[in-house]
């Protein structure tokens, strides 16, 4: 697939099973995106995915750590965050204090939680990012 002339491909684990579908994120101009980020291993998909919400969130944000340091760019740089939730009604109180807690002391971006039936491989959560660049 032919790249476009103003973007950059980042993957942090080429010749993974993530790599040949989609890469970690893909830069246009000054916003990075980061889709389906899920609580996995990025360099091998078939790593047991940890079964609390609270360590899954965790690993989601250490896998978007991962990704921003190989962009060179810093978590403080995140403009949205939408969260795919499981069980929504019972999981959303835990969620946010895991969420909070990863974040830290940055600029809180904009965020949406949308519920739903299911994720793949039995995820309880699933978010996608939009970092803007340079900032």
């Amino acid at each position: 697939m032919k790249a476009m002339a103003d973007s950059r491909h980042i993957t942090v684990a080429p010749g993974s099973e993530r790599s040949v579908l989609a890469s970690d994120m893909v830069v246009i101009g000054e916003l990075g995106f980061v889709s389906g980020l899920r609580a996995v291993d990025l360099a091998n998909d078939r790593t047991p995915i940890p079964e609390r919400v609270e360590a899954q969130t965790q690993k989601i944000f250490a896998n978007l750590d991962q990704i921003l340091q190989a962009a060179g760019i810093e978590h403080r740089q995140l403009a949205f965050v939408r969260i795919y939730l499981v069980d929504f009604e019972r999981l959303l109180e835990r969620v946010n204090k895991a969420y909070l807690k990863c974040l830290g002391e940055v600029p809180l971006p904009a965020r949406t939680i949308v519920g739903v039936s299911n994720i793949t491989r039995g995820a309880l959560l699933e978010m996608d990012f939009v970092v803007r660049i340079g900032a």
